[in-house]
């Protein structure tokens, strides 16, 4: 018998008396056939040897007309008796005036053999049944088992989701996209992304399982079932977690395992909740990525720093449970004490070093070197670095501890003074031409300057153009100061003064002299003194060939050379008052 009902539970659920609209004479031949074939066989089937225990098909036929005044309609679903078992379905006794026909294609979903289907059911079992056609007419009535049990099942299914009910399932099996399991009997999917709460890579495993779902989506009309086994699992996630953000307060110590590291920190499993450690509260000490601190499975003790119940967030810190490195560097650090530490940071004003993890020290850039100034701190450290540094100040209330690498070396300033007394002549390469002066290294990082006044007796407009850098100069040292770390060079004092000329000695001459002021020694007249002028040593009588090493050929008194300068600057010297009257008594 061709099989002209659906196949399916899903399918059979979506027909209603509403939406059955097949044609009468689309269906009316094959049921005919089956009633006629169910009739016929009634007919001639031999008499029992027992009549009064069994009944004919007539006697049934008969029986059903006689009672009067039953109705029945199509999509009921309605309880019978077996009277008979043919070869192409099973009548049964509906309470109308014929029997209605069960095909065989209508008893079950499972694919059963004819035999088997013909031991189903037997006469005088009650069954349950779908009203698919009536025509009283005709004598004929359509039945269907499955699609009573699939009515059945659907009403059961909608009450489980009215009520949000879990049920549980046996999977069946995978499809692309999910899990196909049967809910009392109808077909039901399961979406791989509400399998569990993370994403499951093989779904595999679940196939053949009993697994808990909640049905979230239902359609009767589509013969549409969703479950999922996520929400009873987020579900029960949120009791879990309620409880124990019920337990924990801040100050706490907690335990549990790192399930994930990022840029801004790592997040703890706490059991039902994840707490998250900032990057600023995993140590003391610095680091680049918080994979250097914590890896995905260790287990690390925490304190609690904050709960936020609403938002369901926990807070937690590692390293405030080790004590802070600044509260005892006092006690462990003092100024002038030599310590070694590893440069963690090159910055463009210094080199940032490690003590100990979360103290760290700054070398300024000025304080790396006596006699240089590196341009950048990397110039003389490198990151990674082993260092050793002197402590030059603490300050725990600031956090601030400033070290100096220059101070492990000796200070080459404090021998400069004695090693170039004033009066040393001295040859180094220009390292620098400015508009006020020329800078030149007398030794391996220890620069002088020859100001543009000591360049020569000739004022020089632009330095530039007369003096180069690299180019060397032979120079005579005027004065070093230590302390701010100067030292003053002179071009001029070696050169040979220039002749006046008649007309500047006339001018000499001529210049009116300035009266004494009182309180003043008078001025000298008479031969000149020799003079100990600040940044040269001078000698009485000395000339300045002898001075200087008898490297130069011209003999000057340096009393001489520096009367003159004075002169040019239009100074007088202060002599005895007994010259100043000799020299007036010439004069007249």
């Amino acid at each position: 018998m061709e099989d002209k009902e659906p196949k399916t539970p899903a399918e059979a659920g979506t027909e209603t008396p509403e939406t059955q609209a097949q044609p009468e004479a689309q269906a009316q031949e094959p049921e005919a056939q089956a009633v006629e074939s169910v009739q016929s066989e009634a007919a001639e089937a031999p008499v029992q040897a027992e009549p009064e225990a069994e009944m004919t098909m007539e006697q049934a036929l008969q029986e059903a007309e006689s009672r009067l005044g039953a109705k029945v309609r199509r999509g009921q679903v309605i309880k019978g008796r077996v009277v008979f078992v043919g070869s192409e379905g099973v009548a049964v006794d509906v309470g109308a005036k014929v029997e209605g026909i069960i095909p065989f294609n209508q008893l079950t979903e499972e694919p059963l053999s004819e035999e088997e289907l013909k031991n189903m059911l037997k006469p005088g079992d009650e069954v349950e049944v779908y009203v698919v056609r009536v025509d009283l007419p005709n004598n004929v009535i359509i039945l269907s088992k499955k699609r009573a049990e699939a009515d059945k099942a659907w009403r059961k299914i909608v009450e489980l989701y009215e009520k949000g009910e879990p049920v549980e399932v046996v999977v069946r099996e995978k499809v692309r996209g999910g899990l196909v399991a049967y809910l009392e009997g109808v077909r039901a999917f399961i979406p791989a992304s509400q399998v569990d709460i993370k994403r499951v890579a093989d779904l595999e495993e679940f196939v053949g399982k009993t697994i808990p779902v909640k049905i979230t989506e239902l359609s009767r009309k589509k013969g549409r079932v969703i479950l999922s086994r996520r929400v009873l699992l987020e579900e029960d996630q949120k009791k879990k977690r309620a409880e124990v953000l019920e337990r924990l307060e801040p100050g706490a110590e907690v335990e549990g395992k790192v399930v994930e590291v990022t840029d801004f920190g790592a997040f703890v499993n706490l059991g039902a909740i994840d707490g998250l450690i900032h990057r600023s509260e995993l140590s003391w000490g610095r680091f680049e990525h918080p994979r250097e601190v914590v890896k995905v499975g260790d287990v690390v003790k925490a304190k609690v720093l904050s709960v936020d119940r609403e938002r369901e967030r926990v807070n937690l810190s590692i390293k405030a449970l080790t004590p802070d490195p600044w509260q005892t560097a006092a006690e462990k650090y003092e100024v002038g004490q030599r310590i070694k530490g590893k440069v963690v940071g090159l910055t463009p004003f210094g080199a940032f070093v490690e003590i100990e993890p979360g103290l760290e020290g700054l070398i300024h850039v000025t304080e790396m070197s006596w006699t240089k100034r590196p341009r950048h701190p990397s110039d003389v450290l490198k990151e990674g670095e082993e260092v050793e540094a002197v402590v030059l100040r603490i300050d725990p209330e600031q956090r601030r501890l400033s070290l100096g690498l220059r101070q492990t070396l000796p200070d080459p300033w404090k021998e400069l003074p004695e090693k170039y007394p004033p009066g040393t002549v001295v040859k180094g390469k220009i390292t620098g031409v400015t508009d006020f002066g020329v800078f030149v290294e007398i030794e391996d990082g220890i620069e002088g300057l020859v100001h543009i006044s000591e360049l020569d007796y000739e004022h020089i407009e632009n330095p530039a153009e007369k003096f180069k850098k690299g180019e060397e100069l032979e120079v005579v040292v005027l004065n070093i100061d230590a302390t701010d770390q100067r030292v003053s060079l002179s071009r001029k004092r070696l050169l040979p003064p220039p002749v006046p000329t008649e007309d500047e000695e006339r001018e000499k001459k001529r210049r009116p002299r300035q009266k004494k002021a009182k309180g003043k020694r008078p001025p000298q007249r008479g031969p000149r003194r020799d003079r100990d002028l600040p940044g040269i040593a001078t000698a009485q009588g000395a000339d300045l060939g002898s001075f200087v090493g008898g490297e130069s050929n011209t003999s000057v008194k340096l009393g001489d050379l520096y009367g003159d300068l004075l002169a040019d600057l239009g100074l007088e010297e202060e002599g005895e008052p007994e010259a100043e009257a000799a020299s007036e008594a010439s004069e007249g």
